[in-house]
């Protein structure tokens, strides 16, 4: 509920500073007097836009406005702004964007002027009052399609098609099961195989010259071997020649040592086709991958742990992909299933809202219109409200066919229909091109939604202004070259002017005051 409006520097309106109860408030005044700018005022507030020019050239207005919500919890807002430069946001006292506030102030007022109620008979808005008017549940389906988008969302994001995915899994498949073969340990592998090659191509002439060499060492009698022994044995015992002999015993053994080796690389060293063969394949196909994969096998070994992350990852993927489409499947079949319900059950409640409705109306002097709810699409999605203010007339889409009076008096019957609503409700002049017997309906049925929640009316018609619990007057005063709006509520004697001043525009008329002393009583 509103409590308190603060407004300075707003169009005409220099200051002023409001309180508000409950029941019906009615704001009046001559055409111009100002009275639409506390609209402006609230609807800036609730995170409205600024129209250009509503802020006098080199000043600021500041608003403020005190509510509660439903709670019972005190929210203040607050907005300045400025003819130029930016504009500022309060929300209890701490800085806000201007979405954050229109966010905070959802279900603390709603304002219906005579362009604003339009957006309440919009398809959007009249399916939500016939889903609230049947106690429809709605939050399943809204469940499932946000469920149901995600997951689209996740599929696209996932990308690519099944065709592709197969072919990139199958190659790399193929890649890492080639280099698999190899068996591949050691990146110096390759080196290793040329020295082997190396060695077997040459192994008949490098075992012909070994084995010569121990002939040569193994000689019986003449051989190197029993040479250096001999001379050894000739030079030991002569001190002079010690060093010599030491070297003739060193080489002796040398030579022995030498034979070992000569013996035990001529075991090694055998011609073997076979091995050869093999050291050559296995030489052709290590290269063969570093053609592929390399150049060198280090290259080729890391090139096969990429692939190997790679295809984890595709192959993560493609179940992923696999999780998500048996997921859309039955998500899309949900949706699908709860669709048809909710659209049997909005279709099944259409003829019983319209009658609610048209009851509405006919207490609103519109008893021969003619009602009708167009429910179409998924889930009957698309309500259309459509009108005929006179029987034999098809009817048609509201905003096509509907005076101003007729479209106030339907957004007010569909408002009275619903049992839901927001605690406070702002109409601004929605009662033009309305009077006589019908101004006395609208009056009634404006203080019939007053009963429930706190409302707030910018009127013309003397007989909404008499019906109020609290009256506002606005009036404009010229002081030299300025012209600033005065608001003060109204009672009494003051009261009974401004609404005799409604009647005949001669707030000083006996027979006008007495008819809105009448008004008054009643």
């Amino acid at each position: 509920m509103l409590l308190e409006l603060h407004v300075a520097g707003l169009g005409v309106i220099d200051e002023c500073r409001l309180s508000f109860d409950e029941g019906l408030t009615v704001l009046t005044g001559e055409t111009g007097a100002g009275k639409t700018l506390l609209v402006d005022a609230l609807d800036l507030l609730l995170g409205g836009r600024a129209r250009r020019g509503l802020v006098p050239a080199g000043r600021s207005a500041l608003l403020e406005a005190v509510f509660t919500d439903d709670q019972g919890e005190e929210v203040i807002v607050a907005r300045e702004l400025p003819s130029e430069g930016r504009a500022r946001a309060w929300i209890d006292g701490r800085m806000a964007s201007v979405p954050a506030l229109a966010e905070r102030s959802v279900g603390l007022c709603d304002i219906y002027g005579q362009h604003e109620h339009h957006s309440l008979l919009a398809g959007g808005s009249v399916r939500r009052a016939l889903d609230t008017f049947g106690s429809l549940d709605t939050e399943s389906l809204r469940t499932a399609r946000a469920q149901l988008k995600a997951l689209l969302r996740e599929q696209s994001e996932l990308g690519g098609d099944a065709t592709t995915i197969e072919r990139e899994l199958a190659l790399l498949e193929h890649q890492i099961a080639e280099i698999d073969v190899a068996r591949l340990v050691t990146p110096d592998e390759i080196d290793r195989l040329f020295d082997t090659v190396k060695l077997l191509e040459a192994a008949s002439s490098l075992r012909h010259e070994i084995e010569s060499g121990l002939e040569v060492l193994d000689q019986e009698g003449d051989g190197p071997r029993q040479v250096v022994a001999r001379l050894a044995k000739s030079l030991a015992g002569f001190p002079e020649l010690d060093e010599v002999h030491r070297s003739l015993v060193e080489g002796e053994m040398l030579l022995g040592e030498l034979t070992s080796e000569l013996r035990r690389a001529s075991e090694r060293v055998e011609e073997d086709p076979q091995q050869l063969e093999e050291a050559n394949a296995r030489l052709a196909l290590l290269t063969q991958l570093c053609r592929r994969y390399g150049p060198t096998l280090e290259d080729v070994l890391e090139r096969h742990w990429t692939m190997a992350v790679e295809l984890e990852a595709l192959r993560e993927g493609q179940a992923r992909r696999d999780v998500v489409a048996e997921r859309v499947a039955r998500l899309t079949s949900e949706v699908a299933e709860l669709e048809h319900v909710l659209e049997v059950e909005r279709r099944s409640l259409a003829p019983s809202f319209v009658d609610a409705i048209t009851a509405r109306l006919a207490t609103l002097a519109l008893e021969r219109a003619v009602v009708a709810l167009s429910v179409e699409g998924p889930a009957g999605d698309r309500v259309e409200l459509l009108f005929s203010a006179n029987p034999g007339l098809e009817p048609q889409p509201v905003a096509k066919v509907a005076s101003g009076g007729e479209l106030a008096r339907l957004m007010l019957a569909l408002r009275l229909t619903m049992p839901e609503g927001p605690m406070t409700m702002v109409f601004d002049e929605v009662d033009a091109g309305i009077g006589g017997a019908t101004a006395l309906t609208l009056a009634a049925a404006l203080g019939e939604v007053a009963r429930e929640r706190q409302v707030l009316v910018v009127t013309h018609l003397a007989q909404v202004a008499a019906l109020a619990d609290h009256h506002f007057g606005v009036v404009k005063s010229s002081v030299e070259e300025s012209t600033a709006a005065v608001i003060s509520e109204l009672d009494g004697e003051a009261r009974i002017a401004e609404i005799a001043r409604m009647l005949s525009g001669q707030p000083d008329s006996a027979s006008a005051r007495r008819h809105a002393s009448e008004l008054l009583g009643r």
